[in-house]
């Protein structure tokens, strides 16, 4: 009888099983380790410079008019003071200024702070306070002149004040009228506090025969030590470099597993691939813009090819809100998503059920209208532009928004990129005009 006995073969998969545990044991101790980093981030201490309470006992803060009775301390100490104005006295400012430079020039870098921290308690009739900074820079700055130094500004609601506030330093903006007077370049117009030479709370407007009362209970800023963008950073290096010494060390074993690794690739790519087609087919089927409830591109086209135009007039109207971007960079995303949802609301509650709005991209809207004629659709247009220039849009703080239009006919005889491409030149030939008009493709106008 043959002797005959069982030998592991080296590159048995078996013989592996140890060292795959080991890895899996590993890299389980490894995810661990990243989650508590990640999570230990939103527990890192932050740093804090304070003005108030408890300013230093070297710091320089005061009433902007200390000699005119219209503003005076109340209790210093405690940065309690009061403005008040009888019905005949000239206007003037009612200003709180805490120095954050010694000499004009070499202020405080706030630029590794993210956040501002504010505790007022306000009585009086004004509706905001604002809050400025202002930063030297010696590009434009000139220490002769006060005014130069870069005015950095939020308006606060006073109702807001109500609770202490958190604020974000990319809230801030530089003033119009401050960029209009020194007509920087581009490059120079954003928020700066890298060298905060003050600060400064103010009251301004018509404070004829109103009283005033101002207590700071605190003024903080805060930031990380090190960043979130950092800290993440330094995660995914910590990854990189003991996935680097893994690597090395799993080279051997990885060679000894090619065809079953190539096999299982094969696998996930055909997966992957079967992924990819059940995902469009998905993204097929969703035809309506989620933030505005209009239609989108493939919903306007599926209604396009559902019309019947040769049965009736079919018009199109393209419009596209004037200088949305001034609003974007101005206000921020979130006031041109409202602007944008507002005009959406606004289209549908001005045009018949028939009428169909879509999202084309961006600002621009798309309205297919059955049964009717160039003629109305110019009409609808003009009541479309009106009603827009007629709406108060973001009522807490408002933003004047009008439109441009293009309006077409849709002809059965031509495929309807024609009818858009004639729609979207009517709509630049608007903008040319001035914008906030409506024009009619000329190839359509009435006669």
């Amino acid at each position: 009888m043959s002797d005959t006995r069982f030998i592991a073969h080296k590159d048995d998969p078996a013989t592996d099983m140890p060292n795959k545990i080991f890895y899996s044991k590993l890299l389980l101790v490894a995810i661990f380790l990243t989650l508590i980093a990640i999570l230990a981030k939103s527990l890192l201490p932050q740093k804090s410079f304070s003005l108030v309470p408890n300013p230093a006992p070297d710091a320089n803060y005061f009433l902007l008019d200390p000699e005119h009775p219209n503003a005076y301390w109340v209790d210093r100490d405690k940065l309690h003071f009061h403005c008040v104005y009888n019905e005949s006295e000239t206007n003037r400012p009612c200003n709180f200024i805490f120095m954050l430079s010694v000499d004009s020039i070499k202020g405080t870098n706030l630029h590794d702070f993210d956040n501002l921290n504010l505790d007022i308690k306000y009585s009086g009739p004004a509706k905001s306070l604002r809050i400025a900074i202002r930063s030297y820079d010696p590009r434009f700055s000139n220490i002769n002149d006060s005014n130069s130094t870069k005015f950095n500004f939020i308006n606060l609601r006073t109702k807001d004040l109500i609770n202490p506030l958190h604020i974000r330093f990319n809230e801030f903006t530089v003033a119009d009228w401050w960029l209009a007077q020194y007509n920087l370049p581009r490059e120079q117009t954003h928020p700066d506090m890298s060298n905060a030479i003050t600060f400064a709370i103010d009251i301004e407007g018509d404070l004829h025969g109103s009283e005033h009362d101002i207590q700071l209970n605190k003024i903080e800023f805060t930031g990380d030590w090190i960043s979130s963008e950092n800290w993440y950073l330094l995660i995914l290096f910590t990854w990189m470099f003991f996935g680097a010494v893994f690597n090395i060390t799993r080279l051997i074993q990885l060679q000894r597993l090619e065809q079953q690794q190539r096999a299982k690739i094969s696998d996930l790519v055909i997966t992957n691939s079967k992924l990819r087609n059940e995902t469009d087919k998905f993204r097929k089927l969703s035809t309506v813009d989620a933030l505005t409830n209009a239609f989108n591109r493939h919903g306007i086209e599926q209604i396009i090819e559902s019309l019947d135009i040769r049965l009736e007039s079919t018009s199109i109207i393209m419009l596209d809100i004037d200088h949305f971007k001034r609003i974007n960079d101005r206000r921020g995303h979130d006031a041109g998503d409202r602007v944008l949802q507002k005009i959406s609301e606004l289209i549908l509650k001005n045009t018949r059920a028939s009428d169909k709005l879509g999202r084309w991209g961006g600002e621009e809207f798309i309205l297919i209208c059955p049964n009717t004629s160039v003629g109305m659709a110019m009409a609808l247009a003009e009541k479309l532009r009106i009603v827009f220039f007629d709406t108060v849009f973001e009522p807490d703080n408002p933003v004047a928004v009008t439109a441009s239009f293009g309006v077409a006919a849709i002809y059965p005889s031509e495929p309807f990129a024609n009818s858009l491409k004639r729609a979207d030149e009517a709509l630049y030939n608007a903008k040319a005009l001035g914008r906030n008009c409506v024009v009619v493709a000329e190839q359509d106008i009435p006669h």
